[in-house]
């Protein structure tokens, strides 16, 4: 059994090193979208489960990015499997008061001093956090009490395009596994904890329209706005396209067949939300998203159906034209839209762009042209009543905290390539601190105790505790 107060001890300690981890892994780029610095992120997390002590620690190449792989034996009865993600999204949206990837600290009211930077949450300070935690029980002269099977992607960003073909390699490995774990900073701006048991699948694709596939409006380029008396629009028909889609608020998805798949709560998940309805805040919910009511106006109950068990159609950005600073009277020749579907269960991955292609050809656009952007992956969940589940719930209880349970997130991730077919392994997410605004500016991870939620330190101890109550599954 681990001496688990000499490992808290230790961490205490070693703050300010740690700190500079986080920090390091930050300060090194890894913008999967840009192919800035991906490589060499993975290098420096090669390096870091060498440190560790992982035999076999290599760059598992993809047709894209490479996977991290690492495999430590504690000689231990569990063997657990931890995917991490180290690449980010882009630092170029306006609004960053901080240099995006400088690690800067920073103190943010009313947590105190934080590090705001791209992959502070999302997430490589929670990567960092756990090898931190690793190292510690180490350093400690005590072993960590289950085996490890690292597997860090560098595409997440990108819809795991690769991760399949690595899985595929590695399974044999991977199917000696009791379990997956995701490390992540569960609590919310408030302090309350809440302990996610799935994710929503994704599609993502972009819509693009061009005069010269179209026959009509400019064909090679942009034209001046005045031809719009003579001349067709390709934005114009776009808008058109698009506007069939959905009901005129854009909340319904018109799409035939499309909600075909889609299963009601089953009785499990009902029973969490009857809990989890009676500790919904959703004041600090809109307040963290900066949104001023949900859809229809609902609440509580009504507005949770609407979270978890909606599936969605969504424009993550459309352009074409002109749109920079001024005016410039231009008749765009190309439109191009960015969407992206959400699948709950049991919508299936290869049924959603065939849906699409099928509405738009009979509405008459034929010409829209559908080009996928990611193979996309299904939903995943895992059972409250699975043990590796309720190692995740007695961490938080050992640390005070009742968690507020969702059987799933509108967020997506991997885990179903873990969670089905070959591999068919429990997946968990967990970890007790806090952090905000991924894929936004001024994206930041909570590093100072004594706010109203955990920092870098609580965060460790609770991966530490995390590995002893999986040790027990």
């Amino acid at each position: 059994m681990l001496q688990r107060e000499k490992i808290y001890a230790h961490i205490d300690r070693s703050y300010e090193t740690h700190l500079g981890k986080v920090q390091e892994l930050i300060r090194q780029p890894s913008i999967s979208a840009e192919n800035r610095g991906v490589r060499e992120c993975a290098e420096l997390i090669k390096r870091h489960l060498q440190d560790l002590g992982c035999k076999d620690s290599k760059l598992v190449e993809t047709s894209g990015f490479p996977v991290v792989y690492g495999n430590y034996d504690a000689g231990a009865d569990k063997t657990i499997v931890v995917y991490m993600m180290y690449d980010t999204q882009p630092v170029d949206d306006p609004g960053w008061s901080v240099p995006a990837l400088e690690g800067k600290v920073v103190d943010q009211p009313p947590f105190g001093k934080c590090i705001m930077a791209r992959g502070a949450i999302n997430t490589k300070g929670e990567l960092q956090a756990f090898l931190n935690a690793c190292e510690s029980i180490q350093a400690t002269g005590q072993e960590i009490p289950v085996n490890l099977i690292f597997v860090a992607e560098g595409e997440e960003e990108l819809g795991s395009r690769h991760l399949p073909q690595f899985i595929k390699k590695y399974t044999g490995e991977l199917s000696k596994a009791d379990a997956v774990f995701f490390p992540y900073a569960d609590q919310d701006q408030k302090g309350k904890v809440t302990m996610t048991l799935g994710v929503k699948g994704i599609v993502y694709f972009e819509l693009q329209l061009d005069g010269e596939n179209w026959g009509y409006g400019p064909t090679k380029f942009d034209i001046h706005g005045s031809n719009k008396a003579w001349v067709d629009s390709p934005a114009w028909r776009m808008i058109q396209a698009l506007c069939t889609m959905t009901s005129k608020d854009g909340n319904k998805v018109l799409i035939n067949e499309f909600y075909d798949n889609v299963e009601p709560p089953a009785s499990e998940d009902l029973e969490l939300l009857d809990k989890l309805e009676k500790t919904f805040d959703e004041t600090t919910k809109k307040d963290m998203m900066k949104v001023e009511r949900f859809i229809e106006d609902s609440h509580g109950r009504d507005a949770l159906l609407k979270y978890l068990y909606s599936p969605t159609l969504n424009i993550n950005g459309i352009w074409g034209g002109y749109t920079g600073p001024g005016t410039k009277t231009a008749l765009p020749h190309k439109i191009t839209a960015k969407v992206d579907v959400r699948l709950v269960p049991n919508m299936k991955v290869e049924e959603v762009l065939p849906k699409i292609r099928r509405h738009l050809d009979k509405h008459g656009f034929k010409e829209v042209k559908i080009v996928e952007l990611e193979e996309g992956y299904g939903w995943a969940k895992t059972s409250i009543r699975e043990p590796a589940a309720q190692a995740i719930l007695k961490t938080h209880r050992e640390f005070g905290h009742e968690p507020e349970i969702w059987p799933h997130i509108a967020g997506s991730a991997p885990f179903c390539m873990f969670n089905r077919e070959p591999l068919n392994l429990p997946f968990v997410i967990g970890g007790l601190g806090h952090g905000g605004r991924a894929h936004a500016p001024n994206e930041y991870i909570v590093v100072e105790e004594g706010g109203p939620t955990g920092g870098l330190a609580t965060l460790e101890k609770s991966y530490v505790a995390i590995l002893v109550n999986l040790a027990g599954i």
